[in-house]
C-alpha cells in the first residue's frame, strides 16, 4: 500500500493537460505512443517522489488517497474527488499477562474530499472515526500551492501529518516506527520536487509547551530520492524533528510522565514541588532514514527511526534514567496473482530500544496476507508476536500473541 498516491492531484492534471493539447491530435500513431510513454514515466517518478515528500501519514491515508483518486466527476463534482476508508477488524489477543480476549471493531471509518482549485492550489480534508481509539473528528485539512509544470516547489500549510518517517507496510497492524514518530500538526511546509529528487523543510507550534512558552519553536526537514524503472524502484529518503516528545504518541506520555512525578512530589511534601513544572524544560530532537526497493514482485521496506539524545527522566525514563526510545522496521513482501486477483504477502521483523514506558513490545514478528476478493475490497489474515521489555528493563519478561482479520473497503 503506498503513501500519498497525490494530495492535490497535479499530476493528473498535468497528465490531462498534456493528452488534451491540439498538436497532440497532429502526431502520427507511433509519434503519440511514444509521447504517452514519455508522459507516464514522467508521472510515476513524480508520483514516487510525492510519496516521500509527503511522507510521515499512517497507511490508513494512503488507502483514502487511493479512494479519492477514483474520483467522482460531472456538473459540479467535476473539480472535486470524494472518497472514504471503512475497516471492519475481528481480533484475538493473548497478552503479556491475563486472560486472552477476542473483539470485533469498526477499526477506521474515514471520509476525504480533495480539489484541485486550478492550476496552482488544491486542497484535500478529511473526517476519521476509530473505534475505541478516535471520537469522530477533522483528520486532515490543508492547502498545496504547486504547479509542477512550472515550479519545482510547493508550498502545504493546515493540519496534516508532517514528513518524519514514511511508515511504509502491507501489514494490518502499523509498524513500531510509527507508534513512536508520527506526528499530525496545524504546520507549514515548503519543499521541492524536482527529478526524483524532493525534499522540504517545516515548521510548527507543538502541543507540548517548552518552559510554558505557547511559540511556533517546533520545526523538521527531510530529504528523499525516488527512481521507478521497468526493472526496479527504488525511494531514499532521511529526516529530522527537533522535538519529538511532541509525536501523536510521546506527547501524551510526556505530559502524563511529568504530571504523575509533580503530584508525588506534592504527595511526598518534597520541597521540589514548588518549582517543578509540569512542561518540558527542553525540546528532544529525533532523526529517521527509510529505504524501499521494488524487484518485480519482490519488495522490501527497512526503516529506522530514534531519538537524537535522552529526554529529561522525569518525561520519559528508562532504567532510572531518561530514555533514548528508538525503533526499526524491517519487511518483504510477495505479490502474487489468486484465482485473477492481487495480493500480497508479507513477513515483517520489527523491534524498539529503551520504549518499555511507551508500552511497546522489544521485538515483533509479524505473517500477513491480503488479497483483492472484488474490486477495491481487500481481506486481510496477520498473526503478531510480540516479546516484551525483560523485569530488569521494567517490562514482565514474557510474549504475546494476535491474530486479526480485516475486511477493508475504499470508495
Amino acid at each position: 500500500m503506498t503513501i500519498s498516491k497525490s494530495l492535490t492531484g497535479a499530476a493528473a492534471a498535468a497528465l490531462a493537460s498534456t493528452l488534451s493539447a491540439p498538436s497532440f491530435a497532429q502526431l502520427t500513431l507511433e509519434q503519440r505512443v511514444e509521447q504517452l510513454e514519455r508522459e507516464n514515466a514522467r508521472q510515476a517518478t513524480q508520483i514516487a517522489e510525492q510519496q516521500q515528500a509527503f511522507s510521515g501519514a499512517p497507511q490508513r491515508v494512503g488507502k483514502l488517497e487511493d479512494a479519492l483518486d477514483s474520483g467522482l466527476g460531472g456538473g459540479w463534482f467535476q473539480n472535486i474527488e470524494i472518497g472514504g476508508v471503512i475497516e471492519v477488524e475481528a481480533s484475538y489477543i493473548d497478552p503479556y499477562e491475563g486472560d486472552s480476549t477476542s473483539d470485533l471493531v469498526l477499526a477506521t471509518f474515514e471520509l476525504g474530499l480533495a480539489s484541485q482549485v486550478n492550476d496552482w492550489v488544491g486542497i484535500e480534508a478529511s473526517l476519521l472515526y476509530e473505534d475505541d481509539d478516535t471520537d469522530l473528528e477533522v483528520d486532515l485539512a490543508f492547502i498545496t500551492i504547486h504547479n509542477p509544470d512550472v515550479s519545482p516547489v510547493f508550498f502545504t500549510a493546515g493540519q496534516f501529518y508532517v514528513p518524519f518517517g514514511v511508515y511504509e507496510t502491507n501489514l494490518v497492524s502499523d509498524p513500531l516506527t510509527l507508534e513512536i514518530g508520527e506526528s499530525r500538526e496545524v504546520a507549514a511546509q515548503l519543499g521541492f520536487l524536482y527529478e526524483g529528487f524532493n525534499g522540504s523543510v517545516y515548521a510548527f507550534n507543538g502541543d507540548n509547551d517548552i518552559n510554558g512558552d505557547d511559540r511556533i519553536e517546533s520545526w523538521g526537514v527531510n530529504l528523499g530520492y525516488a527512481m521507478d524503472t521497468d526493472r526496479y524502484s527504488l525511494t531514499v529518503g532521511a529526516g529530522y524533528i527537533n522535538d519529538l516528545g511532541d509525536s501523536d504518541t510521546l506527547q501524551d506520555s510526556v505530559a502524563d510522565n511529568r504530571s504523575d512525578a509533580y503530584q508525588a512530589l506534592v504527595d511526598g511534601e518534597d520541597p521540589r514541588a514548588s518549582w517543578f513544572s509540569t512542561d518540558p524544560s527542553e525540546r528532544t530532537g529525533g532523526w529517521t532514514a527509510n529505504m524501499g526497493v521494488g524487484v518485480g514482485d519482490f519488495s522490501f521496506i527497512a526503516e529506522y527511526l530514534s531519538a537524537s539524545d535522552r529526554f529529561d527522566v522525569d518525561s520519559l525514563a528508562y532504567r532510572d534514567k531518561g530514555a533514548e526510545p528508538s525503533a526499526w522496521n524491517l519487511e518483504i513482501g510477495y505479490n502474487f496473482p489468486v484465482f485473477g486477483r492481487d495480493s500480497v504477502a508479507a513477513l515483517a521483523y520489527q523491534g524498539t530500544e529503551e520504549a518499555v514506558a511507551l508500552e511497546l513490545p522489544e521485538t515483533s514478528w509479524l505473517i500477513g496476507w491480503s488479497v483483492e476478493v472484488f474490486d477495491r475490497t481487500a481481506l486481510s489474515f496477520e498473526y503478531r508476536h510480540d516479546s516484551d521489555y525483560s523485569r530488569r528493563n521494567g517490562g514482565t519478561g514474557e510474549d504475546a500473541s494476535a491474530v486479526v482479520a480485516q475486511l477493508a473497503v475504499e470508495f
